[in-house]
């Protein structure tokens, strides 16, 4: 597969894209990964896509989602959003420990890889293969059958009477031997191999063929669901499984609708908004005396003919009882000079405070970099009901620090806690 120019939009901005015929209708055969209702292809060049982040690289097409953190219609320097935003996203894969490898690319490491987070990727593999095979090539012991003259392991009698009826002289036996053609060197070849058809980067192209000299005698083989599935870690090899889930997510990705194993396709594509969520979730996890839950608990607003189903974000609770309840949405709050919230965000506010008899609800957003002027709390509503007062809480939260730390902060002064 000849590789081709990384086109860049950003997600839930109508972007203008120069595609040729072809791309244009590899880029339509995705519709299916995004819904009708996230994905807009115009006969004018115009590609409006919603929802996930991430790449798609397929025979004539590779283009890349990332997440926005420039406001629409501000003023900005494209190739500085790319690297802003690729940072922004490894952050983001890295805190919710969606990516289990902990490298988040730094300024200089985007700008030499061309802003292309698909050879960000690549480059991490590799660099991730070389660094544990410099130290130990993986090998195990592997069951081998043969049909054989000699007699080692184990004779199989009844594969031996049904092969060999008339030849005495040969014997099927099993037996196992010390060697790198394992299953996972196989990954992780098949890997290699096939991203050197991708890549454009001269380094990442050295890196991966020197990969392929650490595995000269193992084989290739095609990677399905039933292969991954196979494999089995344990304190022999756990050192590999990082290595392991960066070959998963370059060919198994777990969204709907991908092409698993597709010798000319690599998706990876990520929710945008789960993403956000997971991280405010993972910087909460640690609070002290307190449980927080991710999507739970879950409940009908209306028990008994089982309709409408809430699940909230993020649930604060403290002996047994809900304390605080966040939800976390990946977009900007702020409009011109205005902080507006819309009403159906806060009327799914007020059913969770029903629900779960919760006085304190906090609407957490992204920090815009325009934004960043705009001092916590955006917005403060006390809407009484008759239950008491609900304290509705908006805050902008900046995800673009180096820690979870800082996100914690923000949230730490408006908790019930």
């Amino acid at each position: 597969m000849k590789p081709s120019e990384m086109i860049t939009v950003f997600e839930d901005r109508t972007c203008y894209v120069n595609l040729t015929p072809e791309q244009t209708k590899e880029l339509q055969s995705f519709e299916r990964i995004w819904g009708s209702q996230n994905f807009i292809v115009r006969s004018d060049h115009r590609v409006l896509l919603k929802k996930y982040v991430g790449f798609v690289a397929s025979k004539n097409l590779q283009i890349q989602i990332l997440p926005k953190i420039f406001r629409d219609g501000e003023s900005r320097e494209i190739e500085a959003e790319k690297e802003h935003s690729i940072q922004l996203l490894f952050r983001l894969l890295t805190y919710s420990n969606y990516l289990k490898v902990k490298e988040i690319p730094t300024p200089k490491m985007v700008s030499k890889y061309q802003n292309d987070i698909l050879e960000i990727f690549i480059a991490i593999f590799i660099k991730e293969f070389l660094n544990q095979f410099k130290v130990n090539v993986h090998r195990q012991y592997e069951p081998i059958e043969e049909n054989t003259q000699f007699i080692k392991g184990k004779i199989i009698f009844q594969k031996s009477l049904l092969r060999n009826r008339d030849l005495n002289y040969l014997h099927y036996v099993i037996y196992e031997e010390f060697t790198g053609d394992t299953l996972l060197n196989q990954i992780f070849k098949t890997t290699i191999e096939r991203l050197l058809r991708i890549t454009k980067i001269a380094e990442n192209k050295k890196r991966l063929k020197t990969g392929l000299l650490y595995l000269q005698h193992v084989q290739t083989i095609k990677l399905n669901q039933t292969i991954f599935d196979k494999i089995r870690f344990n304190r022999l090899n756990h050192q590999y499984l990082p290595l392991f889930n960066l070959s998963k997510l370059f060919y198994y990705n777990e969204q709907a609708g991908m092409s698993n194993g597709d010798e000319y396709t690599f998706t990876f594509l990520v929710p945008l908004n789960e993403l956000f969520e997971y991280t405010v979730y993972k910087a909460l996890k640690g609070l002290e005396e307190y449980s927080v839950l991710y999507h739970k608990p879950q409940k009908y607003l209306d028990k008994k003919n089982k309709a409408f189903m809430l699940k909230p974000d993020i649930t604060i609770f403290k002996d047994g009882k809900v304390e605080t309840i966040i939800d976390v949405k990946y977009k900007n709050p702020i409009h011109g000079i205005d902080v507006n919230v819309s009403q159906a965000d806060i009327y799914q506010m007020l059913s969770y405070s029903l629900a779960y008899n919760c006085k304190n609800i906090i609407l957490v957003y992204p920090m815009f970099r325009i934004n960043n002027g705009y001092i916590n709390p955006l917005g403060k509503y006390e809407i009484e009901t008759e239950n008491g007062i609900v304290k509705i809480t908006i805050i902008h939260v900046n995800i673009c620090r180096d820690n979870l730390d800082g996100i914690l902060n923000d949230l730490m002064e408006y908790l019930k806690i």
